[in-house]
């Protein structure tokens, strides 16, 4: 079975491809975009990294997906998605947005404060 285009992440950075570590955060969720014999080619963000297929643990896709932008319900404010994080005690999805002038918002946006900018 093909795990091109599901989505997870490394146990933990000795599954990583030592060239790839300074370039992935454990625990960062990223998407299998190419597979060989013994590695995982995944898209993190505009980077790639290689992750060893025996340590990679899968999770569901986000609903939205980098550079996605979106609009903070309760602020009415259009920004766009930069890290797609995962809460592992509630095993869902929070985001860390960037506002349209290029500033960072500081707080974390869970899946059911924002929608898809139109």
């Amino acid at each position: 079975m093909s795990l091109i285009n599901t989505w997870g992440a490394a146990l933990d950075n000795n599954f990583v491809a030592r060239e790839d570590l300074s370039k992935y955060n454990l625990g960062a969720t990223v998407k299998c975009i190419d597979e060989d014999k013994d590695f995982l080619t995944c898209q993190y963000d505009k980077e790639t990294v290689r992750i060893l297929k025996k340590g990679w643990t899968e999770r569901k896709a986000p609903d939205f997906d980098w550079g996605t932008s979106v609009k903070i319900k309760s602020k009415n404010i259009t920004a766009k998605v930069e890290l797609i994080c995962w809460h592992y005690n509630e095993e869902r999805y929070f985001y860390h947005l960037v506002a349209e002038n290029g500033k960072k918002l500081s707080k974390r946006y869970y899946t059911e404060e924002l929608e898809k900018d139109r």
